[in-house]
C-alpha cells in the first residue's frame, strides 16, 4: 500500500509506469466477474464514485488519485443538478477464457457528455457519447450512452466514466450482451415509437379540426401536444438520434424551451376548453397573469444558463399543471360541461409531471416509474383529452352545415379506435389489479371475488368451503444471508409448488409477504382435506436449489377453517385459519435448518 501511495505522487512524466501498476492494485476494490453465461450485469453496485471540482482528463485523475466513493444502492448514482463533472469507476474481469464483446449502456439518456476510459495492462481506449455529442462522434449512434468493450480471455480492466450533464443526472449504467442490448433496444424503441407517433397524431389530427371547425381550442391543443413532443423527443434522446444532433450543447435548452412552451399552451387550451371567462372570470383572470409569467419564463429559459433554465423548467411545468387541475377541479365542482373529464385528465397529467420534476430536483429517487412517469402520464392524459375534444367536436357538428358530414365520420372512427384501445388497456389493469406480479397467484384483492363467488355457490349447493393458510417458517433468514431476489426465487418456486399439489378446482393467492391461501370447494370427504395439506407441507419443505448453487428449505405452518353457519365470510374463515395457523406455530418448538450449501 505504501509503494502505492507513492506511486500516485509520482510526476506526470511517469504516469506509464503507474498504468502498468494499476491494474494490480485496484484488485483491491470491488471487480465484477462478468461470464457469457449472462445478458447483462448492473454495474451500480460494484462502482465507485467521485465529484471534480474543475474540468480534467484522465491522466490528471490518476496522477492526483482522489478517493472514489463506492456505490452502495442504486439511488447513490442520483445527483440531481449538479455542476461539476462526475467520475465513475468499475473493474470488470472476464471469467471466460475465450474473448467476449459487451456493451456498456447507461440508461439516462439525458445526459450531455459522457466520455469511458477504458484502461488495460498496455494501453487505454476512450470513447466518447452523450446527447449533446454529435451522432457520426459517438462510439455507438443510439438515444443513449453506449460503448463498445471486447474482452481477451481472463482479461481484467478497469472503466473510468467522466460524466457532464446541464440537467439531472442520474448514472445507472450496466454491462450488456450485445444480442440482449439489441433485443432490448427494439422492444423500446418500438415503444417509443407508438408513443410519439400517437402523440404526433393527436397533435395533426387536432390541427386538422381547427382548419376545418376553426375553433382555437382545437389549435392550442395542437400546439400543447406539439411543444410537448420536440421536449420529450429531446428528452429520450431519439429527437438528437435522428433530427437535430448538430445542436450540441443546445440540445438540453431545447428541452427547457419545449417544456414551458407547453406549460404556455396548455394553460391557453385550459381557458379555451373550460370557457373560463364565461362560467368563472376569477380563475381566467389568474390563469391569464400566469400565462404572462409563462411567456417571461419562455424568454428566460432562452437567454439563461442552461442548468437554471432546466430549473425554471420544472417550477413552471409543476406550478402550470398544479394551477391548471386547480382550476378545473373548481369548474367540475360548478358543473362546468367537460370539467369532470378534464379534471382526470390533468390529475394524471400532473402526476407524471410532479413525479418528472421532482425526481429532477433530486426529491424523489430515480426508478422506472420516476424516469418515464411524464410519459405513462401524458399519454393517458392525451388520450382522454382527445375524448373530451371529440364530445365537443360532437356537440359542434350539429351547428355546422351538412357539408361537415364527412370529418364526423372521420371523428367517429377515430373514437371507436381510441375506446378499443382503453376497453383493452382496462382489461390488461383489471388483470393486474387482481393477481400478484411476483407468483402470478392470486392477491388480496382477487381472493376476494373468488371467495365471495365460492361462498355463494357453497350456500346454493350446500357443499362445505375450506380455507388452508400457509405461513412460510424461517424465511427471513434466507433474504438476510442470500439477498431479496433470491427470496422471490423462493416464493415463486414455493407458489408453483402449491399449485401443483391442488386441485384444478381450487384458488392459490398470495395473500401477504410469505403467507399463501388455497381454497377448496366441494369437500366432502375430510380426509381429501388431510391429504391435500400433507401434500402441501410435504412440497413447501422440499429443498430448493438457489442460482448461487446454495440449497434451501422453509418450514411451513398450517392453519385450516372450513365454513358454515355464522362462519360463511372470508374475514372469519381467514379469522379461524390464523388462529389455528398460530397455535400450530406455537407448537413447533424445534429450530428448523435451512440452508443446505452449495449443490
Amino acid at each position: 500500500m505504501d509503494t502505492y501511495c507513492w506511486l500516485t505522487r509520482l510526476p506526470a512524466g511517469l504516469l506509464a509506469l503507474f498504468l502498468s501498476w494499476f491494474p494490480l492494485a485496484s484488485n483491491a476494490a470491488t471487480t465484477l466477474t462478468a461470464s457469457p453465461e449472462h445478458a447483462s450485469y448492473s454495474l451500480n453496485t460494484v462502482s465507485s464514485y467521485w465529484h471534480a471540482s474543475e474540468p480534467l482528463e484522465l491522466e490528471s485523475v490518476l496522477a492526483r488519485a482522489p478517493t472514489f466513493q463506492p456505490v452502495q444502492h442504486t439511488s447513490d448514482l442520483h445527483f440531481g443538478y449538479t455542476q461539476n463533472d462526475t467520475w465513475l469507476k468499475t473493474h470488470i474481469h472476464n471469467a471466460s477464457p475465450i474473448p467476449a464483446r459487451w456493451y456498456v449502456q447507461f440508461e439516462y439518456p439525458f445526459l450531455d457528455h459522457v466520455t469511458l476510459y477504458t484502461l488495460r495492462e498496455q494501453l487505454s481506449e476512450v470513447n466518447h457519447s452523450g446527447s449533446a455529442v454529435p451522432v457520426d462522434e459517438r462510439s455507438i449512434a443510439q438515444r443513449q450512452a453506449v460503448f463498445p468493450l471486447v474482452l481477451a480471455g481472463g482479461e481484467a480492466v478497469t472503466l473510468y466514466a467522466k460524466v457532464s450533464a446541464t440537467g439531472s443526472k442520474f448514472l445507472s449504467y450496466t454491462l450488456i450482451a450485445p444480442n440482449a442490448f439489441y433485443t432490448q433496444n427494439d422492444r423500446h424503441n418500438f415503444w417509443l415509437a407508438t408513443y410519439f407517433g400517437m402523440l404526433l397524431a393527436l397533435s395533426v389530427y387536432n390541427l386538422l379540426l381547427f382548419f376545418g371547425l376553426k375553433e382555437r381550442v382545437f389549435l392550442y391543443y395542437a400546439l400543447f401536444a406539439f411543444g410537448f413532443t420536440l421536449a420529450i423527443l429531446t428528452f429520450n434522446g431519439l429527437g438528437t438520434l435522428i433530427f437535430w444532433s448538430f445542436l450540441g450543447d443546445h440540445t438540453a435548452r431545447l428541452v427547457a424551451i419545449g417544456f414551458t412552451f407547453a406549460s404556455t399552451m396548455g394553460t391557453l387550451f385550459s381557458q379555451s376548453f373550460l370557457n373560463t371567462a364565461y362560467y368563472c372570470p376569477r380563475w381566467h383572470q389568474a390563469l391569464t397573469l400566469f400565462r404572462g409569467y409563462c411567456w417571461l419564463a419562455l424568454l428566460a429559459v432562452i437567454l439563461l444558463p442552461t442548468q437554471p433554465a432546466l430549473r425554471l423548467m420544472d417550477i413552471t411545468g409543476f406550478s402550470a399543471s398544479l394551477l391548471v387541475l386547480s382550476c378545473g377541479i373548481y369548474c367540475s365542482w360548478h358543473r362546468v360541461p367537460s370539467a369532470r373529464i378534464f379534471v382526470l385528465a390533468w390529475a394524471i397529467f400532473l402526476l407524471g409531471a410532479a413525479v418528472f420534476a421532482l425526481r429532477n430536483l433530486s426529491i424523489l429517487p430515480a426508478n422506472f416509474i420516476t424516469l418515464h412517469g411524464i410519459q405513462i402520464g401524458s399519454a393517458i392524459e392525451m388520450l382522454l383529452l382527445s375524448f373530451a375534444l371529440a364530445a365537443r367536436f360532437n356537440k359542434l357538428k350539429w351547428q355546422k352545415e351538412r357539408a361537415q358530414a364527412e370529418t364526423v365520420a372521420m371523428l367517429k372512427k377515430q373514437e371507436a379506435v381510441l375506446e378499443s384501445k382503453v376497453a383493452a388497456r382496462t382489461k390488461a389493469l383489471e388483470q393486474l389489479a387482481n393477481h400478484d406480479m411476483l407468483t402470478g397467484l392470486l392477491n388480496r384483492n382477487g381472493l376476494a371475488q373468488h371467495t365471495a363467488a365460492a361462498l355463494d355457490r357453497s350456500q346454493r349447493n350446500q357443499t362445505p368451503l375450506a380455507l388452508i393458510m400457509c405461513d412460510l417458517d424461517r424465511f427471513k433468514p434466507i433474504n438476510d444471508q442470500y439477498g431479496h431476489e433470491a427470496g422471490d426465487f423462493v416464493l415463486q418456486q414455493i407458489a408453483k409448488r402449491i399449485e401443483h399439489v391442488a386441485r384444478a378446482s381450487d384458488c392459490c393467492a398470495r395473500f401477504g409477504g410469505d403467507e399463501f391461501i388455497v381454497l377448496l370447494e366441494n369437500i366432502h370427504d375430510m380426509t381429501i382435506l388431510e391429504d391435500i395439506c400433507s401434500r402441501i407441507e410435504q412440497a413447501i419443505r422440499s429443498p430448493i436449489q438457489l442460482s448461487c448453487g446454495a440449497i434451501v428449505s422453509v418450514g411451513v405452518s398450517v392453519g385450516v377453517s372450513i365454513s358454515r353457519d355464522g362462519n360463511d365470510t372470508l374475514a372469519s374463515l381467514l379469522r379461524e385459519a390464523d388462529s389455528e395457523m398460530y397455535a400450530v406455530k406455537s407448537r413447533q418448538t424445534t429450530p428448523r435448518y435451512y440452508d443446505y450449501g452449495s449443490a
